[in-house]
């Protein structure tokens, strides 16, 4: 198939034939490879894949199968381009007109130099095609990305153990007395494995297009048996991703309770892999405080005496909730100033930046030495949010100090990633 000019490096696409088996067939761990691919095809080339794809979101059973489908005609019904910018494998995107200069760059290439100073977005969700993302990337400045994977199960909420969790959970919330619980159920089900879900094999494939870029987390669903959990880490080691995702309130586990967080911290011990878990409450039916009270950040105590040379991130600063901004921040600092190797990103909550209080409890507390940029990307979108306006706004920042500005746009990161 024909494909764009504004991809360069590339190899060859797949003749459509291809596409359709891979799209029907491959397995349901492979979602975003073909789907990528789809996004350089030449858009005159489209309408006959579409129309051949089609048919198989009702043949098709397996439900993941059926997304990848849906994802795939999406991606050939939106093949838009970043205007005037070529995306180059391995090494990132450029605008056309400076693609003599900086083939061999990558984005936030005119900061590099003497006084080059890395920004990194470590809390990124790939969802949206290369070009767009790394359009994106360039325009804020931002060098490196942390790209994560989401190991979540629908079935889960079948499990006895976990339904009953959840209904005792969900008694304790208001709007039990409006709504079913089975109707909470569905809900619950539904979000835990959407469209666009991640698995540590897609993310394996876009930090091997571009190995200077970007760096994989993979996931784990620890709430499993503990073969599944031993099969997971050694895909994720196999695969050479820098670190793991957790989501305790999708993943329906307690850090200070869960059989298999030993096995977890172990791994992560002999390999120098790196934990992110998510805290505060979720999105979705996971906004209910009742619902999310496993992303606690002080489940993590117990663990962290036992493995106090394990770096772990807490996603969100234990403040993402639309109800109740903030919610976890307290715990969250505390917990910080007990254990140095637990570390913070913003992600979805960059307003904390904004609130004097909040900066002079940091700098008391935690310290901004382990404190790291993140965006939830492409969350902001939705929002109309730029990631330069997120970068931007932190470096206008009045109430934090130049260094600080500089430790938590990328120099923590580039630490805790290694990257020189």
């Amino acid at each position: 198939m024909k494909a764009k000019e504004s991809y360069i490096g590339f190899p060859p696409l797949p003749d459509a034939d291809q596409i359709v088996e891979a799209l029907v067939h491959d397995p349901p761990d492979r979602r975003w490879k073909v789907v990528r691919d789809l996004f350089r095809i030449d858009p005159q080339e489209t309408p006959e894949l579409i129309s051949r794809l089609q048919p198989y979101l009702y043949e098709t059973e397996d439900f993941r199968v059926k997304y990848r489908i849906t994802i795939a005609l999406q991606a050939l019904h939106h093949t838009s381009d970043a205007s005037g910018c070529i995306l180059i494998k391995g090494k990132g995107i450029v605008q056309e007109a400076d693609c003599d200069s900086n083939l061999g760059k990558y984005p936030g290439s005119a900061l590099l130099g003497r006084n080059f100073a890395p920004i990194i977005d470590f809390h990124v969700h790939p969802k949206m095609p290369d070009l767009k993302f790394f359009g994106d990337m360039r325009q804020a400045g931002i060098t490196h990305g942390v790209i994560l994977a989401t190991d979540t199960d629908p079935s889960d909420v079948d499990r006895p153990e976990i339904r009953e969790a959840l209904r005792k959970a969900y008694s304790g919330c208001a709007q039990s007395h409006r709504l079913p619980f089975e109707n909470m159920l569905s809900q619950i089900r539904a979000s835990l494995y959407s469209p666009t879900h991640v698995t540590n094999r897609d993310v394996a494939d876009w930090v091997s297009d571009y190995p200077d870029i970007l760096y994989g987390f993979g996931s784990v669903n620890l709430s499993k048996e503990r073969q599944y959990v031993e099969q997971k880490l050694e895909e994720i080691r196999k695969l050479k991703l820098k670190g793991i995702m957790l989501l305790p309130f999708s993943q329906f586990f307690n850090p200070s309770e869960n059989a298999n967080i030993n096995l977890l911290f172990d791994y992560c011990r002999q390999t120098g892999s790196i934990v992110l878990s998510h805290t505060g409450c979720g999105a979705g039916p996971f906004e209910l405080l009742e619902l999310s009270q496993n992303a606690h950040p002080d489940h993590w105590e117990p663990v962290l005496r036992k493995y106090p040379d394990v770096p772990l991130v807490l996603a969100h600063c234990g403040s993402y909730s639309t109800f109740v901004p903030g919610i976890w921040l307290h715990e969250l600092l505390q917990i910080g100033k007990k254990f140095r190797n637990v570390f913070a990103d913003i992600a979805a909550v960059e307003w904390l930046m904004d609130r004097e209080m909040v900066v002079k409890e940091i700098r008391k507390t935690i310290g901004f030495d382990r404190i790291l940029f993140g965006t939830d990307y492409p969350l902001p979108l939705t929002a109309g949010v730029s990631l330069a306006y997120l970068v931007s706004g932190l470096q206008a920042n009045i109430l934090l100090t130049e260094k600080e500005k500089r430790k938590i746009l990328g120099e923590n990161a580039a630490r805790l990633l290694d990257i020189e």
